[in-house]
């Protein structure tokens, strides 16, 4: 196999303005099919992009034999039922996050997946795959700031990108609220970024899920300090502290990456001189990315890229049900942590309390059908 045929089920807008556009850049992978309830917005995505076969049942489109290879962008609430079909189909299966909403689930799809020596299931944490994201894990990885002490971190959508009162990214139930929608990617992150695991989380948010501010302790001793909200301004950042220093990463900014050594600190003149010459010298490039999408379109790229060759050559996924059933973990302990106004301890590996679940919507519920017409 030289390219990967892909059917995706879910033409949103995740679907429309990220998957698609990143992957019609890619020369290993090729979408040959679509799938949403909504006829109008899959003929919408088919016609923006060129794509011919449609179907309005996903099971159609998993049995069909063109198709090598499934993306599992529905509301996470069906996660489940649309992977776990895919996947005992013999489909590599890529899943956006989260990748299901109860732990059980996870566990369900990893035995499916383990059924078969060949089948690949990826989890859409498309951040790992972010250009700075990367940089500051070689950073921490070489030892950089030296032994991590402290990360803060905040995640914020704006009005642009805000939903109305019946969408499913608004119902904690149906898979999104801030621990889910937002803060999982962090969850995902400080493990990635610190080569760690959490051990303990705390969590609190006013009288709806829409901001939600957590603090953790991983199993090394560093802290965190994260905030996440829905409908406000947008903000995406990412500041570690160690020994020797600290950096900050701004990741919606095409220079968003800064290192400090201990003794800097921001808006030092000579420090602003460095950065300046740095961001000059670097103008070329960060053009060049700009006019391709930016470095956030390029870490969709990047990630299915990656999903791609681990099909074709036979090859481990970088980010598998592993990683997003552990990232799932950590937002299920702090929703426990909200409810329950306590620290929760998470185990020390993979494995815990199967019987979580998210706490009930709090806003006005709405039917799995009509949150699939559009997937708004």
């Amino acid at each position: 196999m030289q390219v990967v045929r892909l059917g995706i089920i879910g033409c949103g807008n995740v679907t429309t303005k990220c998957h698609l556009p990143a992957l019609v850049r890619l020369s290993n992978i090729k979408v040959v099919a679509l799938s949403d309830i909504d006829a109008a917005v899959m003929a919408r995505a088919a016609r923006l992009f060129d794509f011919g076969n449609i179907y309005r049942n996903y099971r159609d489109l998993i049995a069909d034999p063109n198709v090598d290879a499934v993306a599992v962008c529905v509301p996470p609430s069906l996660h489940t039922e649309t992977a776990l079909a895919a996947i005992t189909a013999g489909k590599h299966t890529f899943i956006e996050k989260p990748p299901t909403l109860v732990l059980s689930d996870c566990d369900l799809l990893s035995d499916a997946a383990a059924q078969s020596d060949t089948v690949k299931v990826a989890v859409g944490f498309n951040l790992r795959w972010h250009r700075l994201v990367r940089e500051t894990r070689e950073i921490i990885r070489r030892e950089g700031l030296g032994p991590i002490r402290l990360m803060r971190s905040v995640f914020t959508n704006g009005a642009q990108q805000g939903q109305n009162s019946t969408s499913w990214r608004n119902c904690t139930s149906l898979g999104g609220g801030a621990l889910l929608d937002l803060g999982i990617h962090h969850f995902d992150l400080f493990r990635f970024l610190m080569f760690d695991e959490v051990a303990e989380i705390c969590a609190a948010s006013g009288s709806d899920s829409d901001a939600v501010t957590i603090t953790a302790r991983m199993r090394g001793g560093a802290r965190i300090v994260s905030a996440f909200c829905n409908g406000t301004g947008a903000n995406h950042e990412i500041e570690i502290y160690g020994d020797y220093g600290w950096l900050r990463l701004s990741l919606y900014r095409a220079n968003g990456l800064e290192q400090f050594d201990a003794g800097e600190y921001p808006g030092a003149s000579q420090k602003l001189l460095v950065q300046l010459k740095q961001t000059l010298r670097a103008m070329p490039h960060l053009i060049r990315r700009v006019r391709q999408g930016g470095d956030q379109m390029a870490s969709y790229t990047e990630e299915w890229r990656s999903f791609a060759a681990a099909i074709i050559h036979n090859a481990p996924v970088e980010c598998g049900l592993a990683d997003g059933r552990r990232a799932l973990e950590i937002a299920l302990a702090a929703d426990e942590a909200n409810r329950t106004n306590r620290a929760i301890e998470l185990p020390s590996a993979a494995g815990g309390k199967p019987g979580l679940i998210l706490t009930p919507c709090l806003k006005q519920p709405v039917s799995v059908l009509a949150e699939l017409r559009g997937l708004k």
